[in-house]
């Protein structure tokens, strides 16, 4: 049974690539499930360090339709009530016997007591062929008075930041992507470690944690070659935001204490 000093506690587990989970009390938000061997038809580097049906989540964040992030064979197997939140045109996409909610950029949805905004992102739409408009974007879900920014997968845009940063102030933990900016064209879609500290700066949020590295990429041979964690903590010392910083590795957790 947990006691009342563990309802305050804010749990955050990297699952992999984009798919953290967010505890607090009873409440479970799960954010671009992916935990099989492969999406896409490309494995992954790391396996998940649980099964689809050890998670009972509350809420399932998805914030683009890009195999990576929405893995329907993931999502067919996770276990729990839960009600789904997608960007818009994802919900045909989505094929299990669950509660779809479409947002476009800043409309929002409370569920279960959490206000879950979704924002934009500098993204490249669509699944494939069959489901190409499908939309992109990040959530911003406000948990107890904590607002947490999932930014799924974007490039950086100081425009971008700033737009969000404008009409949702006061972020507390900017989930931020870092990986999968090489070859050179990827960064079209995807940003670099130091661009993520410069978005975080720009947001003025309280902790960076990193998503989006380590587990999955489109050509595994740029998986450590990015060496994007190294990258984080360097830029960070250098703009002396080391303390702000918290990387969670894959399969890894942290505890954070309001």
């Amino acid at each position: 049974m947990s006691t009342l000093e563990d309802q305050k506690k804010i749990h955050i587990e990297n699952l992999g690539h984009s798919t953290f989970l967010v505890k607090k009390g009873g409440l479970k938000i799960l954010t671009d499930p992916f935990l099989t061997d492969s999406a896409g038809g490309i494995k992954r580097v790391l396996l998940p360090p649980v099964s689809p049906e050890e998670v009972f989540p509350d809420i399932v964040l998805i914030s683009h339709a890009h195999y990576d992030h929405l893995d329907l064979k993931t999502l067919k197997r996770l276990n729990g009530n839960f009600v789904i939140v997608t960007s818009e045109n994802c919900k045909k996409v989505v094929k299990v016997e669950k509660e779809v909610i479409e947002l476009r950029n800043f409309e929002s949805t409370v569920i279960k007591g959490v206000r879950i905004t979704k924002v934009p992102a500098f993204h490249n739409k669509g699944r494939n062929l069959l489901y190409s408009d499908t939309g992109v974007g990040g959530f911003i879900f406000e948990i107890d008075g904590l607002k947490f920014y999932f930014a799924g997968d974007t490039a950086f845009s100081c425009s971008l930041y700033g737009s969000i940063s404008e009409k949702i102030p006061d972020i507390d933990f900017a989930m931020l992507p870092i990986g999968g900016f090489m070859p050179f064209p990827f960064r079209k879609f995807h940003q670099t470690p130091e661009e993520a500290i410069r978005g975080f700066r720009i947001l003025k949020a309280k902790y960076l944690i990193p998503i989006h590295f380590g587990t999955w990429h489109l050509i595994p041979f740029y998986l450590k070659k990015e060496k994007a964690v190294e990258r984080l903590k360097t830029y960070s010392y250098i703009c002396n935001l080391q303390e702000n910083i918290r990387v969670i590795e894959p399969g890894c957790s942290l505890i954070f204490d309001f």
